[in-house]
């Protein structure tokens, strides 16, 4: 028994000091992968990658590395890096000087169904200039996460043995994989480098304008950023905190989820995939020198001018490409309310105009003398974000890098989604941080966020609303009679306008009354009549289109047979309403009797 007891206190003891021994064994390891990357990234020439050394900067997170994720078939996205991306969708190396170097390399995630990868590399116009399939220890394939941020070997120490083609042309190369299965395939580690003369790498020349990544879980979180250039050329960089998308398409444009040219609708987030790519998207800066930095100018004159139709006419001088962002404060509160009108224009540089039909967010017309106040924004470089079945959204930063400004201010709508209780900021969320945007409503949605690099607030303008008064009334009497119409008695059939400006804006307040004349009737029974006893008379009212009878008899025919002293009286009616009477006296007289004549 004590035998037992001291080899189980042995085999204890033996288990603890390996325990011991393996953690120690761990933590070294770890220091030894934190000073490598450390030393990779304090010099510069030994750091020239771009790739997964953007997608995943942290070398403690290379157990959940963010995978490149060229897709040729899927249901939910479109496809990225395949032979059917097309022009949105292909991955581009742009060469600014021929001569200039690609140098390339990639890994499969192992437990893909594939070990190897199948490229092809296109110049500018479409031509092959170099294509293989690479696995295991093969040029251009590398090996683990420290080459992949060092970057090609024949560019830094400790990089991975890359493959290479000097160009020929100047212009935009692009390569493209061959998934298994016309599927998709899972890069774990990848590169793509530009040098120059003396292998001297070059950033900021790999872009895409819809790049496709895969966090391998659902809740995995995506710590790289983004370097999107404008159509006006500004940069601006987005940074994310807790982005736990899975499968993510990252693309930005002018309008939001769709192009339809409704500005309003376009940038709302909705409940299905709606994404598409127009701005090139970088992993690093764009290179200053293939990308340079836009111009900038202002509003240079802004004015809102109310007609008495009703509408309200903006005039903008602008400097160059720019968007009008209006909040149209109708009578209300400040801030955004449903009565207010929101209005998005693209302006050109110089003289711009459009118009605001007068009615407000209700979809009722506003009333004259309404005091309506005009805030909102004049901005370069508008950019939409939408992100597509991103579960869960901790919160978005965005930095302005060229030109350098401040921090753009983040806007969304997400009122579409979860029938209707989604939220919404017009204002414009300026937090220190990366709070803006916070939501948990990303799954099977598309969520757009929009920002504009620069913006010129511009200064408020109010005034009347200007709406003419115009009113019409119809009324119709009866022939021969006379109504009070614009200051006289009016017998007449027509129209008679009256009115005055208004006192508040000048504009005409008008009055138009529609008078009709009807037919009226005239019941002649004519004078009194007598008659011997045993005659009768037929009273008759007359004839008209229309007419009814009231007899005071309680008969209703045109005509009527009287044979007895009396009053008899009649009114004559037509269906309009105008009505005339008469009436007469019948008298029956007696006949004289039989008289007998004496003769003398």
């Amino acid at each position: 028994m004590r035998v037992r007891i001291e080899f189980s206190r042995y085999l204890i003891l033996m288990s603890e000091t390996s325990r011991i021994y393996n953690t120690h064994l761990l933590q070294v390891r770890s220091l030894f992968i934190l000073l490598v990357f450390t030393a990779v990234l304090s010099y510069p020439r030994l750091s020239n990658a771009e790739g997964t050394k953007q997608t995943c900067p942290f070398a403690a997170d290379t157990n959940y590395l963010t995978l490149l994720y060229p897709i040729f078939n899927h249901p939910n996205y479109p496809p990225f890096a395949t032979a059917n991306s097309g022009e949105a969708g292909r991955l581009y190396i742009h060469i600014q000087n021929q001569g200039e170097t690609i140098w390339f390399g990639f890994a499969v995630q192992s437990r893909a169904k594939a070990a190897a990868y199948t490229y092809t590399l296109f110049d500018p116009s479409g031509n092959i200039v170099k294509s293989g399939t690479v696995s295991g220890t093969q040029q251009g394939y590398i090996k683990h996460y420290l080459q992949a941020v060092a970057g090609p070997s024949a560019l830094a120490t400790g990089g991975y043995n890359a493959l290479s083609y000097t160009t020929t042309n100047t212009g935009d190369y692009y390569i493209e994989f061959s998934p298994p299965y016309n599927g998709s395939l899972q890069l774990k580690y990848y590169d793509i480098t530009v040098s120059g003369p003396g292998n001297t790498p070059i950033n900021g020349r790999l872009w895409s304008k819809r790049w496709m990544f895969n966090v391998e879980a659902q809740f995995n979180i995506f710590k790289g950023s983004f370097y999107t250039y404008t159509d006006d050329q500004l940069v601006t960089r987005m940074s994310f905190d807790s982005l736990q998308p899975l499968i993510f398409c990252v693309c930005c444009n002018s309008s939001g989820c769709t192009n339809t040219g409704n500005f309003l609708q376009d940038r709302c987030s909705v409940p299905y995939s709606s994404i598409y790519g127009q701005y090139k998207i970088f992993l690093n800066e764009p290179d200053p020198v293939s990308y340079p930095t836009g111009a900038i100018n202002g509003v240079s004159s802004f004015s809102a001018n109310p007609t008495c139709d009703g509408t309200v006419t903006f005039n903008f001088t602008v400097g160059s490409n720019c968007i009008a962002d209006l909040l149209i404060n109708v009578n209300s509160p400040p801030g955004y309310n449903p009565v207010d009108i929101t209005m998005v224009k693209s302006l050109t540089p110089g003289f711009n105009t459009f118009t605001w039909d007068g009615i407000d967010g209700m979809g009722n017309a506003v009333p004259n003398g309404t005091h309506v106040e005009i805030t909102g924004t004049v901005s370069n470089g508008l950019t939409n974000f939408p992100m597509f079945d991103v579960e869960i959204l901790g919160g978005i930063d965005i930095t302005q890098i060229r030109p350098t400004g401040p921090k753009p201010a983040l806007f969304w709508v997400d009122t579409l989604l979860y029938g209707g209780n989604g939220q919404f900021n017009l204002d414009g969320c300026t937090a220190p941080d990366t709070s803006c945007h916070r939501t948990n409503l990303g799954n099977a949605n598309t969520l757009n966020t929009w920002w504009y690099a620069l913006s010129q607030t511009l200064t408020p303008t109010s005034f009347l609303m200007h709406r003419s008064w115009n009113l019409q009334l119809s009324h119709s009497i009866c022939d021969g009679d006379s109504l009070w119409l614009a200051g006289a008695w009016r017998k007449t059939a027509g129209n008679y306008i009256s009115g005055a400006p208004s006192i508040l804006t000048g504009c005409d307040s008008t009055r138009m009354d529609l008078l009709t004349i009807n037919l009226q009737p005239h019941g002649n029974l004519g004078p009194d009549l007598s008659r011997c006893a045993g005659e009768s008379v037929t009273l008759d009212a007359g004839a008209g289109p229309g007419f009814s009878y009231q007899w005071n008899t309680g008969a209703t025919s045109r005509t009527l047979i009287v044979n007895t002293t009396g009053s008899y009286s009649v009114i004559v009616s037509t269906p309009n309403g105008c009505n005339d009477s008469d009436q007469l006296l019948f008298t029956s007289q007696p006949l004289p009797g039989n008289t007998l004549i004496k003769h003398n």
